[in-house]
């Protein structure tokens, strides 16, 4: 065999490996949405209680950022990924004393470090799977691996609902015994996830994680400096950071009302029913990236995007009107279109980048993860005032911003012949 065959093998690896790590953190992720019903019944919490189990996920994701960068300078990329899976690791085995104390305290703590371990890992396999390969199909790379985190967000919540069975609310005869069947289900849970995660920890150890093309060559020409702020200069840069924060918030938000607009929406609609169709918009969301993928090695993605992002506005706006049902499906099919969003975001924003310049942006990228927190947060508000429509149609001018990002945004700054 060739050494550029060789080399092209263990790209394919690699590419695989990292690829079942997007699966996992799309897994625990959809996991704490999951979570936040249960959780709040057994452990007799109020809504507002409940909700610091997104607080404490996604806010160790603004925290972990510039650390997990930090890491991959200093270590490289596989230096990156092993961190986050022990990180990883020890938050899962940390539930086992939370759910044995019934202790909600500590399981926000064990949340935080998972999510901790997910952020390092996004940090740093966002940027290498984008960077492992030509630059013409970085955009596709990383939708495909994108597709896979969108399918272990459909798996959580079924994995879980294998545990949950019929509710019991406090007060009534069994909530005793229900409850620790829940917490005793939740330990083996993440005790199953720690075991996997350790064998693929293992598994990274030992592989041999090839560097992308270019990259160790712009380490050795980089100083400190040269991948500080001066990187944000860029306007592409400095717009897609700005994008994925909207994106990200438009995306959760969208989710976090669904239920509820559903229900006001249709009449007759059950809680049940209304978490199954938050399923299939969640199936939608996987569809869309899987289907679009390939889409992607034949045209622009930054077209692409500009055309979804615009048919998302549309859905959007559709659902404002309140036309019943047809608004609720108008905001499902939104998902379709709003699945590429992140990571075809992400892949434009560092395009033409290399070495800790990427690991730099690449860390800017995962904080604007916090939008997902912030906005949800500012929208639910505006719901409790002006009523569930209204932020459907403040959301519209941000997918109008991301699609003109996608056209135009993107290419302003960026080198002739990006």
């Amino acid at each position: 065999m060739s050494k550029n065959n060789k080399t092209k093998k263990r790209e394919i690896i690699a590419i695989a490996l990292v690829t079942l790590l997007f699966f996992a953190w799309g897994l625990t992720m959809n996991l704490v949405n999951a979570l936040n019903n249960p959780m709040g019944n057994y452990l007799e919490l109020s809504g507002t209680e409940a909700s610091f189990m997104q607080v404490s996920y996604y806010g160790a994701y603004f925290v972990m950022a510039i650390p997990a960068s930090l890491i991959s300078k200093k270590f490289g990329y596989k230096g990156g990924v092993i961190t986050g899976l022990i990180l990883f690791v020890i938050g899962s085995l940390i539930i086992v004393p939370a759910t044995n104390l019934a202790s909600y305290g500590i399981f926000l703590g064990a949340l935080f470090v998972v999510a901790a371990g997910a952020a390092t890992l996004e940090t740093n396999c966002n940027p290498y799977i984008t960077k492992l390969g030509d630059e013409k199909h970085e955009s596709m790379r990383l939708n495909l691996a994108q597709s896979f985190n969108g399918l272990g967000n459909v798996v959580g919540p079924l994995i879980l609902a294998q545990f949950l069975g019929q509710t019991v609310s406090a007060g009534e005869p069994d909530f005793a015994i229900a409850k620790q069947n829940f917490l005793g289900s939740m330990q083996g849970m993440y005790i199953v996830i720690a075991i996997a995660v350790a064998v693929i920890l293992v598994v990274f150890i030992l592989f041999k994680l090839p560097s992308p093309p270019g990259d160790e060559i712009a380490e050795k020409k980089s100083s400190n400096k040269s991948s500080g702020v001066k990187v944000f200069t860029k306007p592409y840069v400095a717009l897609g950071v700005i994008a994925i924060f909207i994106f990200i918030g438009l995306q959760v938000t969208g989710m976090s009302l669904f239920s509820g607009f559903a229900q006001k929406e249709w009449a007759g609609l059950s809680a049940g029913d209304a978490a199954m169709y938050l399923s299939i918009l969640s199936l939608l969301f996987t569809i869309g990236r899987f289907a679009t993928t390939p889409l992607m090695a034949k045209f622009n993605p930054g077209k692409i995007l500009a055309i979804y992002m615009t048919l998302s506005a549309l859905l959007f706006f559709v659902a404002f009107l309140g036309l019943g049902q047809i608004s609720v499906f108008a905001l499902m099919a939104a998902y379709l279109f709003i699945s590429i969003g992140y990571p075809t975001i992400f892949s434009l924003t560092i395009t033409g980048l290399q070495g800790p310049d990427v690991k730099t942006v690449s860390s800017a990228l995962v904080m604007a993860i916090v939008g997902a927190a912030l906005l949800p947060l500012g929208m639910s508000a505006i719901s409790d005032i002006a009523g569930i429509n209204i932020p459907f149609l403040i959301a519209v001018p941000g997918f109008l911003f991301i699609a003109w990002y996608g056209f135009s945004g993107c290419k302003i700054g960026l080198p002739k012949g990006k």
